[in-house]
């Protein structure tokens, strides 16, 4: 029989236990060990599996509220990883604390890396564009809660499902999670989203050319400048947010004025 045999699998709703709680992870973020109170609470249902009384639990807290930080939403892949890996050390009579120490700050920058890129740089904007152009493109107020609830939702479908996926492939992999937390196990994903965004932002860009030549020559203007800008911040390699708020602010001063 292997070791691997030799666990105790989780349940539903030790699974559950986990996920519920890794959504917390952030919630008590500091300076000294980023997410690591909050990531502790998501394995304490763990903790309470593995160990047989309240001198293990302790110290199975203690090791895990050092310093540790990663994107939250992929944060659960080290969340499964590690709930797997103390299973296996409470089997090998608590061997193996320095590896997975060593392995869970192993993980910090390649869980930060993807999700940064994945979520930051695509999900969320896309999902904002998304709203945006729904929000533009109609006045009555029925469409535009209905809007604003498509756009929760399409942002929150790869949000859950990556941490579902996350505490699932961590437990089953291990030490070997490394392999799933690559960026090109999410390029269907990253794809589809710059798909949402790029028709989303040319549908925007018509409607607000569209709402200038309805106005005036100064609406015109306003446009063109603000277009310009955003597109020479956008070639600098800056980030979705920036011209997009510099715009922004430019078209109110402009406007002000």
């Amino acid at each position: 029989m292997t070791q691997s045999d030799k666990l105790e699998k989780l349940s539903l709703r030790d699974v559950w236990a986990v996920l519920w709680r890794s959504f917390f992870v952030q919630a008590a973020w500091n300076f000294k060990s980023m997410i690591s109170v909050g990531f502790c609470y998501a394995l304490s249902p763990i903790a309470k599996k593995v160990c047989k009384n309240k001198e293990e639990y302790i110290d199975f807290l203690k090791r895990h509220l050092g310093f540790f930080n990663a994107h939250p939403y992929f944060a659960s892949y080290a969340i499964g990883a590690i709930a797997r890996l103390e299973q296996e050390r409470h089997l090998n009579n608590k061997a193996n604390d320095e590896n997975i120490e060593k392995f869970k700050n192993a993980l910090i920058g390649p869980l930060g890396a993807v999700g940064d890129q994945c979520c930051w740089a695509v999900i969320r904007p896309a999902s904002l564009i998304f709203g945006l152009t729904g929000l533009a493109f109609t006045d009555n107020l029925i469409w535009k809660t209905g809007v604003l609830l498509l756009t929760l939702i399409l942002y929150n479908i790869p949000h859950i499902y990556i941490r579902v996926q996350g505490i699932l492939d961590g437990y089953r992999s291990g030490f070997d999670v490394y392999k799933k937390i690559r960026i090109d196990n999410y390029q269907k994903m990253i794809v589809l989203f710059k798909t949402i965004a790029i028709i989303g932002l040319g549908m925007l860009v018509v409607w607000n050319l569209d709402q200038a030549i309805r106005l005036d020559w100064k609406a015109i203007l306003l446009f063109t400048v603000t277009m310009f800008g955003a597109f020479l911040m956008r070639s600098k390699k800056r980030m979705f947010y920036t011209p997009v708020l510099l715009s922004m602010v430019l078209a109110i001063i402009v406007g002000v004025i």
